[in-house]
């Protein structure tokens, strides 16, 4: 797929079709396999992935027959690609033990990089200015599945290394409404921001993703004098975060550490914003999680250009 030379819609949405079902079968080899493994959160997450990917399927499908662009059928499959951790992931593979929840999910994460980096290449390098627009919007939605992915990914590898020390998670169903929204983002991002500081003094191209930060900070902070105090259920998570913060700008001790850990943050904030999109009944609460979940996006691929590198690089071997 990364070979292809994409100058025509025609191209863009035969490679990406493509690929969507590409998705949709691994996906689900990986849901059935985590549930057999009796993971049932990386299964989950894996099942919404191919309802996520069958929904982007059918969104081509219809701008194929609306635009009447004609499926190039000898575009070839779109294989994905084992990123080197030490397991089998063909679908011929039958021993369950070749797939813990990290290699399922580094396998899962590495695949929707290589799909961000090549709709990036397109949007970038393309003469069609239609095929720019759409290529820009795929690589938005791949960098989001990237981002979720590499979330429960960084859980899974705490777990399969030790039972201590794995980092707090905020329950989603704690969020009763904007007070709590409010608090556990300020929690979060301050928690961020920090980072970002660290960092700043030798990385003075931080500015963007320190303003990014500083801005849902304010945004938060002016808002929260505007509303009642956050309901209890709430404390004992804000308190596991606020000792993870301590833990955390400790082992920032160097750049490269802070750098790291910034990575593992913006995709770990991200990541909370998007469970209470998709969880919450309060319709107030979602649109405020999405415009943070939006914010939080831009936030990762800022980061994406800084850096120049895959996260498969970095965060799978070193960030805790």
């Amino acid at each position: 797929m990364l070979g292809t030379d994409i100058q025509s819609s025609a191209d863009l949405i035969s490679v990406a079709l493509a690929a969507e079902r590409e998705a949709i079968r691994r996906y689900s080899e990986l849901a059935d396999r985590m549930r057999a493994l009796g993971n049932d959160e990386a299964a989950a997450l894996f099942e919404r992935m191919i309802d996520e990917e069958r929904a982007h399927e059918k969104q081509l499908t219809e701008w194929a027959a609306l635009e009447d662009l004609p499926i190039n059928r000898d575009i070839g499959p779109v294989r994905w690609e084992d990123p080197g951790v030490s397991t089998t992931y063909d679908a011929e593979a039958t021993d369950p033990d070749q797939s813990t929840p990290y290699k399922a999910l580094a396998f899962a994460v590495h695949n929707e990089e290589r799909a961000f980096r090549f709709y990036s290449y397109v949007a970038a390098n393309s003469r069609d200015p239609v095929v720019r627009s759409h290529a820009e919007v795929l690589a938005h939605e791949e960098l989001g599945h990237a981002a979720l992915l590499r979330a429960q990914r960084r859980r899974a590898w705490h777990a399969q290394r030790t039972q201590h020390g794995i980092e707090p998670k905020i329950d989603p169903g704690v969020i009763n409404g904007i007070p709590d929204l409010l608090a556990a983002t300020i929690c979060i991002e301050q928690i961020l921001a920090d980072l970002i500081d660290a960092a700043g003094h030798e990385h003075t191209d931080l500015g963007t993703l320190a303003s990014l930060t500083r801005e849902l900070l304010s945004t938060c902070e002016k808002a929260q004098q505007e509303v009642v105090t956050p309901a209890a259920g709430l404390a004992t998570a804000l308190k596991s975060i606020a000792s993870w913060r301590e833990r955390t700008l400790a082992a920032a001790g160097n750049t490269a550490e802070a750098l790291r850990l910034i990575s593992a943050g913006c995709d770990r904030n991200f990541a909370f914003y998007d469970s209470i999109v998709t969880s919450t009944r309060d319709e107030s609460v979602m649109l405020m999680a999405q415009r943070f979940s939006g914010l939080a996006l831009e936030r990762i691929a800022e980061l994406r250009t800084l850096t120049g590198r895959s996260s498969d690089n970095t965060d799978h071997k070193a960030i805790p």
